[in-house]
């Protein structure tokens, strides 16, 4: 009895495809997240210094 293997050529593709764009997702959002952080030091330091 032979069996064929399904061909994982697409799922694997698609997969590894999803991991980037997770990736690039996850990055972005570190990076908005570290300029956010960014200008409230820039805004605290902004008002330290008027007092």
């Amino acid at each position: 009895m032979t069996t064929t293997q399904p061909d994982h050529h697409e799922h694997d593709t698609s997969s590894l495809g999803a991991v980037v764009v997770s990736g690039l997702i996850l990055l972005g959002l570190v990076i908005g997240a570290a300029a956010l952080v960014a200008q409230l030091v820039g805004l605290a330091s902004w008002a330290m210094a008027t007092r």
